[in-house]
């Protein structure tokens, strides 16, 4: 199994887990503080993979900023994602907000020119067209 392979699974794997515990969370606490609690656990494992891991810390700004941005941009969709589940089913909302790489192509299209072949597209399709499935009452 190539590397890359085996940290995608062990990702399926914590995203899925990830999509599934804030159920709990926001039936017992209000989706704004259960965020600050899951904002914490992500500082905790910051500091967890720094002291283990001791990552060189790079200063070159052109990979700061992204970086930073990836955070923000990632914890308000956690928060959104909180106040999607706190009225609605976690069984829809996950496999309909686990749609966000159709963003990332169009993105990566635009800014990095890259291609899809006629597979991947309809990968893409399928996927949409699960979650459609998946939604339907």
């Amino acid at each position: 199994m190539k590397e890359w392979t085996f940290y995608s699974m062990l990702s399926i794997l914590a995203w899925g887990v990830w999509a599934f515990l804030p159920r709990f969370a926001v039936t017992w606490a209000d989706p704004k503080s259960a965020f600050i609690y899951q904002v914490i656990g992500g500082i905790l494992t910051g500091l967890a993979v720094f002291l283990v891991m001791r990552p060189e810390l790079g200063i070159d700004i052109r990979g700061i900023v992204p970086s930073v941005l990836t955070g923000v941009v990632g914890y308000l969709g956690l928060l959104f994602f909180m106040l999607a589940i706190r009225s609605g089913k976690v069984s829809i909302i996950a496999p309909l907000t686990a749609l966000y790489p159709v963003v990332t192509l169009a993105l990566a299209f635009i800014f990095f020119r890259e291609k899809l072949n006629f597979v991947q597209m309809t990968g893409m399709a399928l996927a949409v067209l699960s979650v459609i499935l998946i939604s339907y009452e």
